[in-house]
């Protein structure tokens, strides 16, 4: 439409602008036909990327400090923010029902979803886009057991990894960490849905529930009536990483993305709004001061992920940028 309107202004000031025609009026369409230009010029050459641009996020809980949500979505506006200059405006949106696990990354795969925030395996790699910025740095990688209180005698009598294999555990049948421990032969349970999971370990249908060092303190108490503890002994250890993931083909949002974390990171930002969150600041401190037992894990092979229709997209920066 632009580019026919200017051929057509064109071809007028040539027709017009030639000995024959009034000199007035061709004036006037060789005026025109450069305020045309200049205009277009300056709208071009100042109109920002994705000027506007509504970005979908998951249905959160966002206003709540201990949960998940909290921080994610505040991480993920102040990288936006930092790229307004070079992209231009944008608006985050909510999904207009919750959506967890398989669904929510369908959702983000083929629904109205823009962005999400998960940790990672081989397969998420292949099917999303992710940002390989570490949005939890280094506290991926360590998972602290969630325990009935009457338990803790048997725990602390465990060293090694052969000893813990003769416990059960506890999962989220769809969540990566899932996978991670059937690959080291740790007897695992799995739950359809998070809150089932407390109430079965209460009603010992397995010993224990391993979660994110960054995780536990604020779980621990949301059940008060199942006499549930943190479990004072052990820590298992395996490299994870939690990201930002994008659809495959929005590389530009994947790029804003990036530039915006990277930005954070540089000025401190990152760092200021990281350390503002308690149980992030208590997990830091729980892997300092406490000495506890060490299991390693092996993480899953990324060479486990074998689809043909699906080649794995490397994330935009090294996946073991933790900052």
């Amino acid at each position: 439409m632009i580019f026919n309107s200017s051929l057509k202004l064109r071809q007028v000031a040539t027709r017009c602008c030639n000995p024959y025609c009034c000199n007035s009026f061709c004036l006037t369409v060789l005026y025109l036909t450069a305020f045309y230009f200049a205009s277009l010029t300056l709208v071009l050459s100042s109109a920002p990327v994705e000027a506007g641009a509504t970005f979908i996020i998951p249905k959160s809980s966002s206003n709540n400090v201990d949960h998940e949500d909290y921080y994610f979505t505040r991480l993920l506006q102040l990288a936006l923010n930092k790229t307004v200059a070079e992209y231009g405006p944008y608006t985050l949106q909510e999904y207009d029902s919750f959506t967890v696990d398989n669904r929510l990354r369908q959702t983000l795969k083929t629904g109205p979803i823009d962005i999400i925030w998960s940790n990672t395996n081989p397969l998420y790699e292949c099917e999303m886009r992710p940002i390989g910025v570490s949005l939890l740095k280094d506290l991926t990688n360590y998972r602290l057991l969630l325990i009935r209180e009457d338990d803790q005698p048997r725990f602390s009598k465990l060293t090694n990894l052969d000893q813990l294999r003769k416990f059960k555990g506890g999962m989220g049948a769809q969540w990566p960490d899932t996978k991670v421990m059937k690959s080291n032969n740790l007897p695992v349970v799995t739950a359809p849905g998070y809150g089932k999971i407390f109430h079965m370990l209460a009603a010992k249908r397995f010993d224990y529930f391993s979660r994110g060092v960054f995780q536990v303190q604020s779980e621990v108490n949301l059940y008060p009536e199942l006499n549930l503890k943190i479990e004072d002994h052990l820590q298992l250890y395996y490299p994870s990483a939690f990201y930002f993931f994008v659809k495959r083909e929005n590389t530009l949002l994947a790029q804003r993305i990036e530039t915006g974390l990277l930005a954070a990171q540089k000025d401190g930002s990152f760092d200021t709004l990281f350390n503002s969150i308690p149980r992030y600041q208590w997990a830091m401190r729980e892997l300092t001061t406490k000495k506890r037992t060490q299991i390693n894990l092996r993480p899953i092979d990324q060479r486990g992920v074998s689809l043909a229709e699906c080649n794995p997209n490397p994330p935009l920066t090294a996946a073991n940028n933790s900052h």
